[in-house]
């Protein structure tokens, strides 16, 4: 029995009845378990690299996303043949895009030595991974502070988790920017981060020339944090430019 695996197709699914029927036409005893289908697999070993390949891969997505939850290593399969010589090829790295990092299954470049030759071959991969994200417990409103109360941790399959989800940790000081419904995991568009100074707040603003230092008081117009430059305006109403130094104090730039 001679079974042709087209070549541009990376596996080629069989009936089990033909290839049961070619044994029992030579009087022999086949217990099928398969289903009814049998699947065939180019390269499916990968010519011994397949370990070698996986172990590369996952420290990859350990070194780059260490917050994801591998649960099973990596299926890496090619969807074209590897060169006839590939066992003899060397490898050197992998690397793998950012927008494969939040996908269970995608592709990679490996990178191989091969004498003195590079060369760099198209993989892909199939794995069952999760990620901790964050699901609002009730309903929130705009400018709400977040706190401990109003979410919780829970990990989800990675085809399952929004685009844009925060994973890992929230931003210290976040704000729901619109609403929230329970339930719902929160994303990165739906928080802003709250300043500690917010805008028509009152600041102490110094002033320095040859050596006098003016200190006057002054309102924000904008929301601010230590470090920004942001426009004042004193109480005469005229419109500074001015560094946040401190909780408590601003430096005029003019």
């Amino acid at each position: 029995m001679v079974l042709t695996v087209p070549s541009e197709r990376s596996q080629y699914a069989v009936s089990s009845s033909t290839i049961i029927s070619f044994f029992q036409d030579r009087n022999v005893t086949v217990i099928d378990s398969s289903g009814g289908i049998v699947t065939f697999k180019r390269d499916c070993n990968l010519m011994g690299k397949a370990k070698i390949l996986q172990n590369a891969l996952l420290k990859k997505f350990q070194d780059v996303a260490p917050w994801l939850r591998i649960e099973n290593p990596p299926y890496i399969f090619t969807k074209t043949s590897l060169p006839e010589d590939f066992e003899r090829y060397e490898l050197v790295f992998v690397e793998i895009s950012n927008s494969m990092l939040h996908k269970s299954s995608g592709s990679f470049f490996a990178h191989f030595q091969m004498g003195t030759q590079e060369k760099k071959l198209y993989f892909f991969y199939e794995m069952k991974a999760k990620a901790l994200v964050f699901k609002a417990k009730h309903n929130l409103h705009n400018g709400k502070i977040l706190t401990s109360e109003d979410y919780e941790s829970v990990w989800l399959n990675l085809d399952d988790i929004p685009i844009r989800a925060l994973m890992q940790e929230l931003p210290h000081n976040s704000m729901v920017k619109g609403s929230l419904k329970a339930g719902q995991i929160l994303a990165d568009y739906h928080l802003s981060i709250k300043k500690m100074f917010s805008k028509q707040e009152r600041i102490k603003a110094l002033f320095k020339e040859e050596g006098l230092v003016i200190e006057i008081q002054a309102t924000l117009l904008s929301d601010a944090d230590v470090g920004d430059v942001v426009k004042i305006r004193t109480e005469q109403g005229k419109v500074l430019n001015a560094k946040i130094i401190s909780s408590k104090e601003a430096i005029i730039l003019e």
